[in-house]
């Protein structure tokens, strides 16, 4: 009897859990398209393969409404293939001013079957601007965004996926 009362109460979080209680299904974030516009690099002859890069991307506007990536400035440098990058990222939509972040993260270059990519992780965090008291503009997401931008680097294809 004692065993029976025991996995009643068991049942009841169960119950709760499955039913999807406080359970919310993440927002997707549509990929934006680009280009890089330029693309510098400098590389040191050694032993170990070291490069510093300095990227010039722009996008594509998105279908939506919402804010998105209009272009980004990325320096980075690499040891045999990872490396650290910085830089900051315009977003926005037409015809409204620019919200700029400062972006930080991780880069590393890839080869996939026969195409040289190169992969950013990156963290965005705002950066406060002074606007004029006239300037009416929509609040800036208090915090960070976490985005993911591949470059095909034979083509020059940019592609920017929002991470959750």
């Amino acid at each position: 009897m004692r065993r029976h009362g025991l996995s009643r109460w068991m049942l009841i979080p169960l119950a709760f859990v499955v039913s999807g209680c406080g359970v919310s299904k993440p927002v997707d974030y549509p990929a934006v398209t680009g280009r890089r516009v330029q693309v510098t690099s400098i590389s040191a002859d050694s032993a170990v393969s070291y490069r510093l890069g300095a990227y010039e991307l722009v996008f594509a506007p998105g279908p939506d409404v919402a804010r998105h990536a209009r272009r980004a400035a990325l320096v980075t440098d690499f040891a045999g293939g990872h490396g650290h990058a910085r830089g900051f990222m315009e977003w926005g939509r037409a015809g409204e001013a620019s919200v700029l972040y400062v972006a930080e993260g991780w880069a590393r270059q890839r080869d996939i079957n026969g195409e040289p990519l190169t992969v950013f992780e990156l963290a965005l965090s705002p950066l406060p601007v002074q606007r004029t008291r006239n300037a009416e503009s929509q609040p800036v997401a208090a915090t960070p965004l976490a985005v993911r931008v591949v470059v095909r680097e034979a083509s020059g294809d940019v592609t920017l996926t929002r991470q959750r």
